[in-house]
C-alpha cells in the first residue's frame, strides 16, 4: 500500500517535535540543579546603605537533611543583627573590630531542611562596601555528615560546581567585570593550536599542499552520508 506524502510529512513533523521536546527536557535537567544552589538576596541593596541579607538554602541531597548552615561575612560587611530562625539555634563569632564575621545556625529536632525543600536565613548588615558585587562563603552540613562548601568564584564562562552566593550591587559594573574575566580566561590561538594544525602550517610553508584538511572534510561528508543512509534504511516501529 502506497502512503501519501501528506502522511509522511505529518510523521516527520511528529518525530521532529519529539526530538525538540527531548532536547528541551534535557536542558531543564541540566539547568535545574544550578538554579537550586545557595543564593543571597537583599531588597533594595546598594553601596553605602544597610541591608538585610536573605540566604536561601535548599536541601539538594536525596537521602539526607540539612542540619547546619554557616555563613561567613567578607571583609567590609559587618552584621548589626541576626533575626531569629524558627526551629534553629544560632551562634555568632565576633570580629575584633565589632560585629560578626560568621553565623552558624543549627537545626533542632524536627526542623531540619528536608530534601527538595529550602528555607531562608537572614542577616542584618551595616553600610555595604563600594563594590559591584559581594561574594559570601556558605558551608552546608547534612545529616549524613557531609559538608558542601559554597565558596567557588566564577572566573570564566564555565559555572563552578559549588558557586559562592553573590549579591550584585551594581549590575552594569558587575557585567563589565564578568565580560573582562571571560575575555581574560579565553585561550589564545597560539596556545590552542593542535599538533595537526602545526604540521599543516609547516607543510604549507615548505611549498607543499597539505592533504589533512581535505581528508578531514571527506571523512566528515562520508560520515554524514552514512548516518543518512542508516536512518533511511531503519524500519519504523509502531507504538
Amino acid at each position: 500500500m502506497t502512503r501519501s506524502p501528506r502522511i509522511r510529512s505529518r510523521r516527520r513533523a511528529h518525530r521532529a517535535a519529539a526530538v525538540l521536546a527531548t532536547a528541551a527536557g534535557a536542558l531543564f535537567l541540566v539547568a535545574g540543579p544550578a538554579s537550586a544552589h545557595v543564593r543571597v538576596f537583599a531588597d533594595g541593596a546598594k553601596e553605602g546603605s544597610p541591608a538585610t541579607l536573605r540566604f536561601r538554602v535548599p536541601s539538594e541531597e536525596a537521602d539526607a537533611t540539612t542540619v547546619r548552615v554557616d555563613v561567613t561575612l567578607p571583609k567590609g560587611v559587618t552584621s548589626t543583627g541576626i533575626p531569629p530562625a524558627s526551629g534553629w539555634t544560632r551562634k555568632e563569632i565576633p570580629s575584633p573590630s565589632g560585629g560578626t564575621t560568621q553565623v552558624m545556625w543549627t537545626a533542632t529536632a524536627g526542623h531540619e531542611i528536608k530534601p527538595d525543600e529550602h528555607r531562608y536565613f537572614d542577616v542584618q548588615v551595616g553600610p555595604l562596601p563600594k563594590k559591584a558585587s559581594i561574594a559570601f562563603d556558605v558551608a552546608q552540613t547534612y545529616s549524613d555528615g557531609s559538608i558542601v562548601n559554597w565558596n567557588e568564584r566564577q572566573t570564566g564562562t564555565k559555572m563552578p560546581d559549588f558557586p559562592a552566593p553573590v549579591l550584585v550591587l551594581d549590575a552594569a559594573a558587575a557585567k563589565a567585570e564578568e565580560i573582562h574575566q571571560q575575555a581574560t580566561a579565553q585561550p589564545t590561538p597560539t596556545t590552542a593550536a593542535s599538533p595537526a594544525a602545526v604540521a599543516a602550517i609547516q607543510e604549507q610553508a615548505a611549498g607543499g599542499v597539505s592533504w589533512l584538511p581535505w581528508t578531514v572534510a571527506g571523512a566528515a561528508v562520508l560520515g554524514a552520508g552514512a548516518v543518512v543512509v542508516k536512518r533511511r534504511r531503519t524500519p519504523s516501529r509502531r507504538a
